[in-house]
């Protein structure tokens, strides 16, 4: 893999980008507690968002590919891609807006940010494995 070169503008760039997507994460769950208060369900309000996001992604994959040959994609990818999307994404997403009915914005943000540090320590506590660098 070769490594990316970027100039100083281009690093202000993607910093600024790294922020604007970490603070904006971070926000969603204020967000989601917000429109709670209209007596919405955690199906529908996902479904919206997902709804919000989609013309986002679209444009995403007409930018990438706009100058090549699009990638030929079999049955089976399609398949794999949809199982993958619904296991990784639509699962975890259903279970983070469900949670956010019944625990703080902070709360549910706290969870979310410590949870690979979690990960490790149960890992080793039931592994029985000291944790290296």
């Amino acid at each position: 893999m070769q490594a990316i070169t970027l100039t100083g503008k281009e690093k202000w760039a993607a910093l600024g980008l790294a922020a604007l997507g970490s603070t904006m994460f971070s926000a969603k769950a204020v967000f989601i507690k917000l429109a709670y208060q209209f007596d919405i369900s955690s199906i529908d309000l996902m479904s919206l968002r997902m709804l919000m996001a989609l013309p986002f992604y679209a444009g995403i994959l007409w930018w990438t590919n706009r100058k090549k040959a699009p990638m030929v994609i079999t049955r089976k990818d399609v398949w794999r891609i949809v199982l993958y999307g619904i296991m990784g994404y639509y699962i975890a997403s259903y279970f983070d807006f469900w949670g956010l009915e019944y625990v703080s914005a902070s709360m549910e943000r706290l969870i979310l940010f410590i949870y690979p540090t979690l990960v490790v320590i149960l890992s080793a506590i039931f592994t029985k494995k000291k944790v290296t660098k």
